[in-house]
């Protein structure tokens, strides 16, 4: 029989049951999982779980940076959400004036998941909306003394770095491609 065409778009990793109990299968199932993080050119993964598949798709194309302006300009209350009452929420208010700039990491560690969630390509606002952001938090945010406590996005500064080459970023499968550097 021929191949279905949606069989040569995924890898099949090891099935869960094998991979719990060898720690050396995990680790060679994770290290598939990181080189499918280019949305360029990655393939879906598949994996066995009992008697069934899991089917993680490709990550999607990353936002350009009009695409995150219009993100960031959605009108978000920058509150909590009104079921926690008047209750103190830590995470809130270490982030209560923090402005997130970009999005991504290229780093490839393999102890995080930034990857995993953010993509491996930065994704960056543009001036115009950090500034708006900021004078809307001036503007709106009860308790807003002018100091914005965080200006930056889950990793270290990497606003508006990127390949050199967007050939290469698109097909490059390295963990940590900054080609030929940053």
């Amino acid at each position: 029989p021929r191949p279905k065409p949606w069989e040569k778009t995924y890898v099949l990793l090891p099935s869960f049951e094998k991979v719990k109990g060898d720690k050396v299968l995990y680790a060679h199932a994770s290290r598939i999982l990181h080189h499918e993080t280019n949305p360029g050119c990655a393939r879906a993964l598949m994996q066995k779980h009992g008697d069934r598949y899991v089917w993680i798709n490709p990550p999607a194309i990353p936002l350009s940076t009009e695409e995150m302006d219009s993100v960031f300009a959605l009108p978000y209350k920058r509150v909590p959400h009104p079921a926690y009452g008047n209750a103190r929420i830590p995470a809130y208010e270490m982030i209560r004036f923090s402005v997130n700039i970009m999005r991504g990491c290229f780093g490839g560690c393999s102890f995080c998941s930034i990857t995993e969630h953010e993509g491996r390509i930065i994704q960056s606002r543009s001036e115009d909306s950090i500034i708006n952001e900021i004078e809307a938090i001036r503007d709106t945010v009860p308790g807003f003394t002018g100091v914005i406590s965080d200006l930056g996005g889950p990793t270290a500064n990497m606003y508006m770095l990127r390949c050199k080459s967007p050939r290469a970023e698109q097909t490059c499968r390295r963990l940590s491609c900054v080609y030929p550097d940053i």
